[in-house]
């Protein structure tokens, strides 16, 4: 059977609802109308502005998430990785003195730090993701623990608050600075050579080193960019406290990791859409908020954002499919 014979035993709307970025986008506005529905005074400035706000720390540590999977490793140490970089931004402004930007870089060199031991155990030590990272984990937990000692590491000397507390449209500078990030990421991904071998890697490791791609490398600077990524998230989680914290970023990775299965990334690696771990984000934000506004159980949040993740996977595993179809 031809690609076109196969396109055309496939609806519009189903082919509409298989790609990702509209997969996704469906859900968030059904979510928004029944709201609405229900509570008027969801549909406001005050309701959306914090989902949007709130989406930043956890999408940071989602997209670095999707590098990794997209090579077919897993980074559970986005979450405390973020926390142990914006403690030590924050030690850096509170203890040493120092200013702004040695704080910013040191905050990305921590993450990046992170990112580069997970890469080495995991490429040159052949140790497998799902270890490695949860032993990372543990390493920069307790760093932050012992580094915070229990106190909040304030940056207000780096006089960041007028940046902080603008708000340009009713939203917060991070938000566009998260914004711009997705876009960046994704030009990374689908438009250079790196995003080309990323992708590679994740889909056949075998063709991908026959390719000539150095496989070790590309996973490298995956878990790299995660822990950079996962820095930028801590970065956001000091900017909005004023401090830092070694309690921020905990169960983070397990939300990072939903929102890139919700927003397409394919959880075998090698495929996946940058804008869709964005909406992902959204969504998994979006359903956040609407269980609290209709003061729905704290228990069966957790059920329905389980039952959420086990679809998104589900979907994920079908879209594989019909690509299979299509090229029989």
């Amino acid at each position: 059977m031809s690609a076109k014979q196969a396109d055309k035993k496939l609806s519009l709307g189903y082919r509409v609802f298989l790609t990702p970025e509209i997969g996704v986008l469906i859900p968030i506005l059904l979510l928004v109308a029944f709201t609405t529905i229900m509570n008027p005074n969801f549909l406001t400035r005050r309701y959306l502005s914090s989902i949007l706000m709130g989406s930043v720390n956890i999408g940071a540590a989602a997209l670095g998430e999707a590098f990794v999977i997209m090579v077919g490793e897993i980074d559970l140490s986005v979450g405390y990785a973020g926390c142990l970089a914006g403690v030590m931004m924050g030690k850096a402004a509170m203890t040493w003195g120092w200013g702004p930007v040695p704080s910013l870089l040191l905050l990305l060199a921590v993450g990046a730090a992170v990112g580069a031991l997970n890469g080495f155990a995991v490429t040159r030590l052949r140790l497998t993701s799902w270890i490695t990272t949860i032993a990372t984990q543990f390493i920069c937990m307790g760093l932050a623990t012992t580094i915070a000692q229990g106190y909040p590491q304030s940056i207000e000397s780096l006089n960041f608050q007028p940046f902080t507390r603008a708000r340009p449209l009713g939203l917060s500078w991070m938000f566009f600075i998260f914004v711009l990030i997705v876009i960046l990421t994704d030009l990374l991904l689908r438009r250079t050579r790196i995003g080309y071998n990323l992708r590679a890697v994740g889909g056949n490791r075998d063709a991908a080193e026959m390719a000539g791609i150095d496989v070790r490398n590309i996973k490298l600077l995956a878990f790299i960019l995660a822990g950079m990524l996962a820095a930028v998230g801590g970065m956001f989680d000091a900017f909005q406290s004023g401090s830092a914290s070694d309690v921020f970023g905990a169960g983070r990775e397990f939300r990072a990791i939903t929102c890139c299965a919700i927003g397409g990334i394919s959880m075998a690696g090698g495929a996946g859409s940058i804008y869709g771990v964005g909406l992902g984000v959204l969504l998994f934000h979006t359903l956040w908020y609407c269980l609290r506004i209709l003061s729905v159980n704290t228990n069966l949040q957790l059920v329905l954002i389980g039952v959420i993740l086990i679809l998104a996977v589900a979907l994920d595993m079908q879209r594989k499919r019909v690509e299979a179809r299509k090229l029989i």
